[in-house]
């Protein structure tokens, strides 16, 4: 063959090996950390256990997603303790160390209000799956939360219990509690004058003795009696009652905590009969059918429940959706996140251009048999 019939064959040859190599190049991918702050020891520890399942068990989802953009995402989970001063420390550890410009957390309000100030400067992104304190609103503009609002909760508490004359509430001194225990009061002094509040106390943060509390509330008489605790402790709270019995005169009121079956368990004949206000249900097969496969291969998740499940995994959607397309930049995606809504399990219409909060309603639930069933 001559020289000149060679020449078209080669370039032929160098094209197509030009076009395999093209074909065979991997694709770039762009690995992303972001931090998840939880409570992975302490009173609220079985809600961090539970919380990081849930993490593990949506990850590969949300990069199967990010993938299509190049990107993949690494969640690094740090101990808030349900603390401040620990979720401080480890938001800062997430930034300074670890580099990330996305935080999703906390899941108690006072990790998330003790962040919150730390994210003004715009150097990260704060948005929390569970912190319902009503002065997250405003506390910064880089700090948002799918949850919803303690107004919401202690307004509803105080229309369901307005049907009793003499009320009694018992609050743990922490950021959350403290907001319930503080719309409540206020919702009642404001709308139901007739009503007499004969017993307020407050225990502090941790406490694992509360009987000196609980006399002083039984000796008051009062008609209906709101648990205003926080996680770990609302189990003791509630087993302390059943030790001193009668208290079967007593209608009980509660908040997120005795939506869990591991709080009711804990007093199945005290808790029997409670009505407890919390986040509205959500019957959505595909969140169930999640649910039921986080638990067969994770474990069990009933202490976080239905609503912290969901609006834990739209937070890590909504996130990482945005940084897709947006990149790795907290003032893009947080511009973002105040002119759009989004679709979730939460909500159809989780709605952050007016508000810290995503404008979800609360939900009213009948304890039976051992489990909180949703009334409306």
């Amino acid at each position: 063959m001559s020289l000149g019939a060679l020449v078209p064959v080669l370039a032929v040859v160098l094209l197509l090996s030009g076009c395999v190599n093209q074909v065979q190049q991997p694709k770039t991918i762009e690995t992303i950390k972001i931090g998840v702050i939880a409570p992975m020891s302490g009173d609220a520890a079985a809600y961090g256990e539970q919380i990081q399942r849930i993490v593990d068990f949506y990850t590969p989802k949300v990069n199967e997603v990010a993938a299509k953009s190049g990107k993949a995402y690494q969640f690094v989970i740090e101990d808030g303790k349900c603390a401040g001063s620990e979720a401080v420390t480890a938001y800062q550890k997430l930034v300074t160390i670890d580099g990330v410009k996305f935080v999703i957390g906390g899941f108690c309000s006072s990790e998330t209000l003790a962040m919150a100030p730390l994210t003004k400067d715009g150097s990260a992104l704060l948005t929390s799956y569970g912190s319902s304190n009503p002065a997250i609103e405003g506390a910064s503009p880089y700090t948002f939360t799918f949850s919803y609002s303690d107004e919401v909760v202690g307004k509803t508490l105080a229309r369901e219990m307005s049907k009793y004359e003499r009320l009694a509430i018992i609050t743990e001194q922490n950021d959350y509690n403290v907001g319930i225990q503080k719309v409540f009061l206020d919702e009642l002094k404001a709308n139901y004058p007739k009503v007499t509040v004969v017993a307020n106390e407050v225990f502090p943060k941790g406490a694992t003795d509360m009987r000196s509390t609980l006399e002083k509330v039984k000796k008051m008489a009062p008609a209906a009696v709101l648990l205003n605790p926080n996680a770990g402790t609302g189990i003791t709270l509630v087993k302390q009652m059943a030790e001193l019995k009668d208290w079967t005169a007593y209608t009980l009121f509660g908040q997120y905590v005795y939506v869990g079956e591991t709080a009711l368990a804990a007093a199945p004949e005290l808790t029997n009969g409670m009505t407890v206000v919390d986040a509205p249900s959500i019957n959505n097969p595909e969140l169930t059918a999640m649910m039921d496969e986080i638990t067969k291969t994770k474990g069990v998740i009933t202490d976080v429940g239905t609503y912290y499940t969901a609006s834990l995994m739209d937070d890590m959607k909504v996130v990482t959706s945005l940084i897709n397309e947006f990149g790795n930049d907290p003032a893009a995606v947080q511009k973002a996140l105040k002119e759009r809504t989004f679709s979730g399990f939460i909500s159809n219409n989780i709605d952050f251009r007016n508000s810290s909060f995503p404008g979800v309603a609360g939900g009213i639930y009948k304890v039976i048999d051992g489990k909180a069933v949703y009334q409306q």
